[in-house]
């Protein structure tokens, strides 16, 4: 199992970063909650478990300015009824309010970053509830797509079927609960359980029949980016180049002949004929009588 934490330190030098660095896959389920607030994130992705805890306000640690330091904790490892069983148990143990005091005794404010994590009793954190877990299967009326109000009851009868049965199969995005997300937003990730404090519904709202629903999510998410890649090559390979080479001189075209005044030949016999009546005709005019 591997663990991601987000934190920060007092000092107005250490902003919230990830240690280690932030995982590749945070990118495209972050965007799923208000990270802000109190949220969680439980997926399937690549043959792996994903669990996103965000909003995890320490009971006494604080920033330069005195605002309560939140805790964010990634958990990935493989898709297989043991790992399973503790993702659910962390899950279960968010849902019920008892995860913020938990995490936040295993970070302490200095170092580096300015806060330091104690990774190795952070992953024995799901042993402490493990015993609880059990691995029902699920009963086929519970296989729809459910939405809800992020009230502490629907989260209660979450944490109960994620304690007692097995995850549903079919679906990418399993959990989403959080804050500020429209019920129509929600509903288009596809997630078997979402909550969140914009839902209206006390009581949970079956949205899809006929068993489970796959959301899709991700692949929705590497179409898009491939999708992008494929329009970048094309501008590397296809119109830059285009853009880039110079444009030849154009040699402007051989002047044209003026019609109006040609360049002709001129013939030696022709302008002697000229001449000669040139000639006569003034010969002509100095032999005319003059009238008095």
């Amino acid at each position: 199992m591997k663990i991601f934490v987000q934190s920060r330190g007092c000092s107005p030098d250490f902003e919230y970063c990830w240690q280690p660095k932030v995982p590749p896959q945070l990118s495209n389920i972050s965007s799923l909650i208000q990270s802000e607030s109190s949220s969680v994130v439980l997926a399937r992705f690549q043959g792996r478990l994903i669990l996103l805890t965000t909003g995890l306000e320490s009971p006494e640690k604080r920033d330069f300015r005195e605002r309560p330091i939140r805790h964010s904790v990634c958990w990935m490892c493989s898709d297989n009824d043991f790992d399973e069983k503790k993702i659910r148990a962390i899950t279960v143990t968010f849902l019920k309010g008892l995860l913020s005091a938990q995490v936040d005794k295993y970070i302490h404010l200095g170092g580096e970053n300015g806060f330091e994590v104690s990774f190795s009793e952070l992953k024995s954190l799901s042993d402490l509830f493990l015993k609880e877990i059990e691995s029902q299967h699920l009963p086929e009326d519970e296989h729809s797509q459910k939405i809800g109000k992020n009230s502490q009851d629907l989260r209660d009868d979450l944490a109960y079927k994620l304690q007692q049965y097995s995850l549903p199969k079919g679906y990418e995005l399993i959990v989403v609960a959080t804050g500020v997300k429209s019920e129509e937003s929600l509903a288009r990730t596809g997630a078997w359980r979402s909550l969140s404090n914009l839902v209206k519904f006390q009581e949970w709202k079956k949205l899809s029949t006929g068993g489970a629903q796959p959301s899709n999510f991700f692949g929705a998410a590497i179409a898009i980016a491939v999708a992008a890649i494929v329009v970048v090559a094309i501008i590397f390979l296809v119109v830059l180049p285009r853009l880039l080479t110079p444009t030849p001189e154009v040699s402007p075209p051989p002047q044209e002949m003026n019609p109006s005044n040609p360049e002709e030949e001129v013939n030696p016999e022709q302008v002697d004929q000229n001449s000669s009546i040139r000639d006569l005709i003034s010969l002509k005019k100095d032999l005319k009588p003059s009238v008095k």
